[in-house]
């Protein structure tokens, strides 16, 4: 087993672009970290990317792709928003070191909060500038990610663009919108909650329903957002991840976080399988499962003893209104019927009320 390590990891990045010349400018020998913009995105195809090593010897044909377009838009919005430096994570970690891409995974929620501005490039939103702010960013899969979650709350300034790079709106103006669509308290988004003051259940949950491409990641990506820190290892699968996730939260919070577990034995893992589950119906997507991702399925929950009702039953009302929060009967669609969007709001309220109840049984 891997140690957690006991130091706190770096919060600023050691590795920035310049914006006015694209060079690599390295701040590893302990000199101050000037103020930086930063990147959240979608990754592409591993083709289309750039990473460390295409960057620091770039060729023609490199230039060609569209991760490198990614790159050069984002440096010229930094520019003209007067900062001299960039961190985009694609071409700034060196990820054939692997003490680097640990040190970078484990520090990639402060290297968010500690920049001056998050840009947020949509590459799959195009739509007429007439449109709303708000139905712009509706659909968009970025919502869907795990990683991009702590790229959400932990920025000061996060605004949002559209694949042309046109402004779309600030994560404040949408603040409304961002909350039917991930849960996450208007009073966090806006800043006047710190994420750090609110329970562990009530973060994780926000993790609800979002997809990694490796399955490691979806206990990795939650670490900034849960304030722990451990080696990452890409072949342990996500239930060892998780295991080990809850290990660190013991480390970090001792006397006060007893290995997330009540007489029914409901780790974190297990925690996560049954949110995944509910939004998964809530969204009519029970039996939908995305290729080449990896997302806590709802079919996982049998294994785990915890069955969930079938589609078109309400949850038992005396084990709701044990946990005082009743769901109405029309909770769950019926079966074959996903939920319309301007029923999303309504779905994610009742959600919320689940989670009350999860809640409810891992603390008592």
């Amino acid at each position: 087993m891997q140690q957690i390590p006991s130091s706190k990891p770096e919060q600023r990045p050691q590795r920035l672009i310049a914006t006015r010349t694209g060079k690599f400018v390295d701040f590893s020998l302990g000199q101050p970290v000037p103020p930086y913009a930063i990147l959240s995105h979608r990754w592409l195809d591993a083709k289309e990317e750039v990473n460390f090593n295409d960057y620091l010897h770039l060729r023609s044909e490199t230039q060609k792709k569209a991760g490198y377009r990614k790159i050069v838009e984002a440096r010229r919005k930094a520019a003209n928003d007067y900062l001299e430096y960039i961190w985009i994570d694609t071409c700034c970690i060196d990820k054939s070191n692997e003490s680097e891409s640990d040190r970078n995974i484990n520090s990639m929620y402060f290297y968010y909060q500690n920049s001056q501005i998050c840009y947020v490039y949509l590459s799959d939103v195009w739509v007429k500038a007439s449109l709303r702010a708000g139905a712009t960013i509706w659909g968009t899969e970025w919502f869907k990610r795990g990683w991009t979650l702590q790229e959400l709350v932990a920025p000061k300034r996060l605004i949002f663009f559209k694949a042309d790079w046109e402004p779309i709106g600030e994560r404040h103006q949408l603040t409304s919108v961002i909350h039917h669509l991930t849960g996450i308290p208007p009073s966090v988004l806006n800043g006047s909650t710190p994420v750090e003051s609110l329970d562990i259940c009530t973060r994780m949950s926000w993790c609800a329903g979002r997809k990694t491409t490796k399955p490691e990641d979806m206990a990795y990506c939650l670490f900034g957002i849960l304030g722990v820190s451990m080696a990452t290892d890409y072949s342990e699968g996500s239930r060892s991840a998780f295991t080990r996730l809850d290990e660190a939260l013991v480390h970090k919070y001792p006397g006060k976080f007893n290995k997330f577990e009540n007489p029914e034995r409901i780790d974190i893992y297990q925690f996560l399988l049954r949110q995944n589950a509910e939004v998964r119906v809530r969204m009519g997507q029970r039996h939908a499962v995305p290729q080449a991702s990896h997302t806590l399925l709802q079919d996982a929950l049998p294994r785990a003893g915890h069955a969930l009702p079938q589609a078109g039953h309400a949850l038992p009302q005396d084990a709701l209104q044990r946990a005082g929060h009743a769901l109405p009967q029309d909770a769950l669609p019926r079966a074959g019927h996903a939920l319309l969007p301007d029923a999303l709001p309504r779905a994610v309220i009742h959600f919320h009320k689940l989670v009350m109840y999860f809640r409810e049984l891992v603390m008592h």
